[in-house]
């Protein structure tokens, strides 16, 4: 669980400031027509530039999508908070935390731009882990004797 506290947290990161972003550009130009006169020669393109460029730099970021990353990267460490609430001896309050946490991390599904990298990288792992705890921690103490 510790694990994808971090994944989602670095991912989050990434996807902000890392260039993964990939960007195209290129221009036209063509001569107006005076009324009247017949259809010249077509437009001229411009060459096509590519590079990438990180996501603050190609769009402007606040409010969203500032906000759903930070959802989205922060939701694993909330996850595993209620897992330790488990642990420390708050099943319910910690079943309801790792659940939220889980709901908020599912709501990457709707993003496509954002899904493809934190889905496979952050969510996935975050639904095995949680069932992992779930399963685990549903057993009762075995006593010895």
């Amino acid at each position: 669980m510790f694990v994808c506290a971090v994944l989602g947290i670095v991912l989050g990161a990434l996807f902000v400031f890392a260039p993964i972003h990939g960007i195209c550009t290129s221009s036209a130009g063509a001569t107006a027509m005076p009324p009247g006169a017949t259809p010249g020669p077509p437009a001229t393109f411009g060459p096509q530039v590519c590079g990438s460029e990180a996501l603050w730099q190609r769009q402007p970021i606040f409010p969203l999508p500032f906000f759903a990353v930070l959802v989205w990267s922060l939701a694993p460490l909330l996850s595993y908070y209620g897992a330790r609430l488990r642990v420390w001896g708050d099943p319910g309050v910690g079943t309801l935390v790792m659940v939220v946490g889980l709901v908020l991390e599912a709501t990457t599904l709707v993003s496509f731009g954002a899904a493809p990298f934190f889905v496979p990288f952050v969510f996935v792992p975050l639904l095995v882990a949680t069932a992992i705890t779930f399963a685990t921690s549903a057993q009762p103490p075995r006593r010895m004797g």
